[in-house]
């Protein structure tokens, strides 16, 4: 939603590729527009859209994104890895990670198995994949 001039993504360093729905107005911009239809909660169809970049030739995607883009991957079970970043910070509020992600209980929390763990600086980068899949949970 916030992108556009001014933000690197449409500059001319690489291709971009801007998804929205069917029925969502086109941008002003000229970055080249994938359309594809809305899923049943409203966002985008994830498997519509995971086809199209498939048929591109696309094989990874890096995800990065908010709570609610992350959540629906998450829910769709389309989520293979999971990088999380600690720092030594505690804050009182703020927004979750994942909104919408199914998972209303800690006994349906998605179980992940840690693969790396590497300190940069004061901060932790954890390397994580999922133990169970979307199925089983």
């Amino acid at each position: 939603r916030r992108y556009g001039a001014g933000r690197g993504v449409l500059d001319d360093a690489a291709p971009t590729l801007v998804a929205l729905a069917d029925d969502a107005p086109a941008p002003a911009h000229g970055a080249e527009l994938l359309r594809l239809p809305r899923a049943a909660r409203g966002g985008l169809d994830l498997t519509a859209l995971l086809a199209a970049l498939y048929a591109r030739d696309v094989r990874g995607i890096l995800l990065e994104g908010g709570a609610r883009l992350a959540g629906a991957f998450v829910a769709a079970g389309y989520t293979d890895r999971v990088v999380g970043y600690l720092a030594p910070v505690l804050l009182g509020a703020g927004p979750a990670a994942l909104t919408d992600a199914g998972i209303p209980t800690l006994t349906a929390a998605l179980r992940l198995d840690v693969r790396d763990s590497t300190r940069l600086g004061p901060d932790l980068r954890i390397t994580a994949v999922p133990t169970t899949a979307p199925k089983e949970r």
